[in-house]
């Protein structure tokens, strides 16, 4: 019964010996030592790869900017909704210069929205501005563009 300690931990000590010591530890590296190690590193991508790569690239990087908030102020697709849309953007438009103002169809209803905000709080505060002139305006996840500065 005392044997089986003694074996196993034998067997450890054992094992922890014949591991192999390269030599390249953090103490011994250095700048000669490097050299030895240069060479090439070759590698094959596996069958349709390529292509994958390129769609992905093709899908994610189609639009410019990222997934953002604007306040819808308005949605509407019955009689003369596009004529009552563009009237509303050119009033937004007049009435707020520093914001601006997307007119898009999604059928069956024409929107107008108003921003590109990275957050929601950010919308918050045009929020309210907007809210006071255009009642019923309302913050809305879309694809927002990003301008440099």
């Amino acid at each position: 019964m005392r044997i089986l300690p003694i074996l196993i931990l034998s067997l450890c000590f054992i094992s922890l010996r014949a591991q192999v010591d390269t030599g390249l530890n953090s103490k011994t590296i250095n700048d000669s030592s490097l050299n030895v190690l240069k060479g090439n590193v070759n590698w094959q991508l596996p069958n349709g790869m390529i292509s994958l790569l390129e769609l992905y690239k093709k899908e994610n990087f189609k639009e410019p900017g990222l997934d953002g908030y604007r306040i819808q102020v308005f949605s509407d697709g019955g009689n003369n909704a596009k004529e009552r849309a563009q009237n509303l953007v050119n009033d937004i438009e007049g009435s707020h210069p520093h914001i601006p103002v997307y007119l898009s169809y999604q059928q069956p209803n024409f929107k107008v929205r108003c921003g590109n905000y990275r957050t929601k709080a950010e919308a918050r505060k045009n929020q309210a501005i907007i809210c006071k002139t255009y009642p019923g305006c309302f913050i809305v996840q879309d694809h927002i563009l990003i301008s440099n500065p």
